[in-house]
């Protein structure tokens, strides 16, 4: 089949049919095929995805590494995906602080419509730095986003910052909603 691909489009469509069935080794070779076989003006694709396999593999580094390429692209339109998943990889390098400052650049796009799933990661690493305050205050901010679907975790995560505080009676009223939220789910 690969013969029959000459055009680096081709090499991408396939990398992206490979990272779809979770073959991320194999979408890697598509898309490094496709960036040295050729231009074409949306490079950033390619490139992001790239990290977005790269994180999959656990190769956190090499995803960064995108991630800053696509970012230093002026035609990239949407520098809040690569930061935020940019700063997921620091996350599970455990790079705390680099994390939240891409967070933080994400939060400040203008475009970004929906940042409850970035609140939410920010507390996950107060909440792994012992800040329980600020971990609390992120899960109220990613609840008020209207698109932003509060999965059942968010509220085993903010009963969990309540208790390290010693703060007991919260814990009721997040248990009753992580407990409506898995029914609604069911």
């Amino acid at each position: 089949m690969e013969k029959y691909m000459k055009y680096p489009t081709n090499f991408f469509e396939k990398g992206n049919e490979l990272l779809a069935k979770k073959r991320y080794e194999e979408a890697i070779l598509y898309y490094e095929k496709a960036l040295k076989n050729g231009k074409f003006n949306t490079r950033f694709k390619v490139i992001y995805n790239m990290g977005i396999a790269y994180n999959h593999l656990g190769r956190h580094k090499k995803a960064v590494k995108c991630y800053e390429k696509v970012l230093k692209d002026k035609d990239y339109p949407t520098p809040y995906k690569a930061l935020n998943n940019m700063g997921n990889s620091y996350y599970r390098l455990g790079q705390y602080n680099k994390a939240i400052e891409c967070y933080e650049r994400a939060l400040a796009d203008e475009n970004y419509i929906s940042p409850g799933n970035t609140w939410f990661n920010i507390g996950l690493i107060y909440n792994q730095l012992k800040q329980y305050n600020k971990a609390i205050e992120c899960y109220e901010r990613a609840m008020e986003d209207r698109k932003y679907i509060p999965l059942p975790n968010i509220w085993n995560e903010l009963t969990k910052a309540y208790n390290k505080m010693g703060q007991f009676d919260k814990n009721s009223t997040y248990l009753q909603k992580r407990e409506n939220l898995k029914t609604s789910y069911s």
